[in-house]
């Protein structure tokens, strides 16, 4: 659930490249979507009926808690009553989970309303769909990036990852397959076209064109020029942030710095931007579909908003249990 829609997605991973992907959109508000709406979507594109579900810090609630050392069980109910007081929610009204990020004694809590999940769930039942795992946009964000550094060996291998959605940001730095830094950002793609028809006194869908004009990659052009002015206090104001959770990072976690930081999202990628960061960060900034796992993908893919969420998603570990003899299959059980 992505930038006000859904981003679906199916795919599978083998020798280091994604296979069979799929990736396609309902422009519609998630809360408002019905069982219709699911099958026409999931019709004859898909394979199966248990998926993934990925949720942004619009629908479900994130928040970076400082917690003791503790068990991982011990760890989640902690964090659910923090969040449940922080909320001031009661305990049982809220669904929750808990990431452990980095080494520092971070953790990464989630929690959304019971009515809320059941409200988005029961449209996906009606429809054949059976949600297993429910997880944290940022969880699927951090694989679709890690799938090439899921080795013990690529633990030493840190990057940082700008997620720039049209209604929300988010920095990240991972090292290896492991999420060590996470922050919600209030930027957005929206901030930005607002920002360019504020300055330039044309409409927010003419502002919009601009931004992500292919004149961009020409920044002598008058449409490129006008778009860095309008921006560049927004820029820059990322800039600053991003730096700052870099060096948060190297402070709370004491590990070698990110080699590089990607760009991803519906707004991600835009020249100007890119090159504010290299400067303030001090390392390259490329976009994500310049990755050589992501580069195979064909562009209708990429230029789907939310693909990155999806696929991360559809590559989720479903938990597996056993049934009674060995040789039988594993069953899958519902989250």
């Amino acid at each position: 659930m992505h930038d006000g829609g859904v981003t679906l997605g199916q795919c599978g991973w083998k020798h280091g490249s994604y296979v069979q992907p799929v990736v396609n959109r309902i422009e519609k508000n998630p809360r408002d979507l019905v069982a219709t709406d699911w099958q026409k979507a999931i019709t004859s594109m898909y394979a199966g009926s248990e998926c993934s579900i990925s949720l942004p810090s619009s629908i479900a609630h994130h928040q970076v808690l400082r917690l003791p050392n503790m068990s991982d069980q011990e760890l989640k109910e902690a964090a659910a009553w923090e969040m449940a007081d922080r909320l001031g929610t009661d305990r049982s009204a809220l669904q929750l989970d808990a990431v452990r990020i980095g080494s520092g004694g971070d953790v990464l809590a989630i929690a959304i309303e019971q009515s809320i999940l059941a409200e988005l769930l029961e449209p996906m039942y009606e429809a054949g769909l059976q949600p297993t795992t429910i997880e944290s946009e940022a969880t699927s964000i951090s694989r679709t990036m890690s799938m090439l550094h899921r080795r013990n060996s690529d633990q030493a291998n840190v990057r940082s990852v700008l997620d720039f959605g049209m209604s929300y940001s988010a920095f990240m730095v991972l090292a290896g397959d492991t999420m060590m830094f996470y922050k919600h950002l209030e930027y957005s793609g929206n901030n930005l076209i607002a920002s360019i028809a504020e300055n330039t006194g044309v409409s927010f869908e003419q502002a919009s064109r601009m931004l992500f004009s292919p004149c961009d990659t020409n920044q002598q052009s008058d449409i490129s020029k006008a778009v860095r002015d309008a921006t560049r206090s927004t820029h820059e104001a990322i800039a600053t942030d991003a730096m700052k959770c870099i060096r948060h990072y190297g402070v709370t976690n004491r590990g070698p710095l990110s080699s590089k930081l990607l760009i991803t999202g519906s707004a991600g990628w835009n020249s100007h931007l890119a090159n504010v960061l290299a400067t303030a960060c001090n390392q390259e900034v490329v976009p994500t579909t310049a990755e050589p796992h992501i580069q195979q993908l064909p562009s209708e893919i990429t230029n789907i908003p939310g693909w990155h969420v999806a696929l991360g998603a559809s590559l989720a570990s479903l938990h597996a249990t056993q049934q009674r003899r060995g040789t039988d299959r594993s069953i899958e059980d519902a989250a």
